[in-house]
């Protein structure tokens, strides 16, 4: 009876730091196994859609719940193991998916994974014949909404501006000039958006 109270304690507790710690985990759990797996020497602009810390911080609540789902003897032990293992499942795979959303640039070109896809689509200097940023003209100001590389094979890709992408877009501009590419700056207002 008392190694039951205490899996259930240590269960429920660790299910509640994971429930409590969503919010933090992705800033900086997420942002550290990203950098240890995709970071190259001399990238900049390293960073993932916002998309991805929101993947990352339900993964980690689903991981409580079903440690919280364990802990709980009132349901029969095989339900409470499916489902926690379809929870875990769930979790697992949100984790990866949200590790792999990442984009950052190099003296060679711009590398981008998004959440849909498995790999990272590299993007050559030179092989970008326009880029075209995107700004929404708000009332007294304007903010970057979107990046798009087109290249010389037809293939467009679009890439969500966030602060942080948004600091390099001087040196990305640089890169795609000195490459022969052209830049388009693009404004759009708020109410055309919708």
């Amino acid at each position: 009876m008392r190694f039951e109270n205490r899996k259930f304690t240590i269960l429920v507790s660790i299910g509640i730091i994971c429930i409590l710690g969503s919010f933090l985990f992705p800033l900086f759990l997420g942002s550290l196994i990203r950098e240890m797996i995709f970071f190259q020497k001399g990238a900049f602009a390293f960073s993932s859609d916002s998309s991805s810390y929101f993947i990352f911080s339900i993964a980690f609540i689903i991981i409580g719940i079903a440690l919280i789902l364990l802990a709980v003897d009132r349901i029969s032990a095989k339900i409470r193991s499916v489902i926690s293992i379809i929870l875990f499942l769930v979790a697992a795979t949100s984790i990866v998916l949200s590790i792999d959303n990442v984009y950052y640039g190099t003296q060679k070109g711009f590398y981008y994974n998004d959440i849909k896809s498995l790999g990272t689509t590299e993007i050559p200097w030179e092989s970008i014949t326009e880029m075209e940023e995107i700004y929404i003209k708000e009332e007294y100001d304007r903010r970057a909404h979107q990046l798009i590389f087109k290249l010389n094979n037809g293939k467009k890709y679009v890439i969500d501006y966030n602060p942080y992408l948004s600091r390099y877009h001087k040196k990305i501009e640089e890169l795609v000039k000195f490459h022969g590419g052209k830049t388009i700056i693009t404004e759009i207002k708020e109410k055309d958006r919708k």
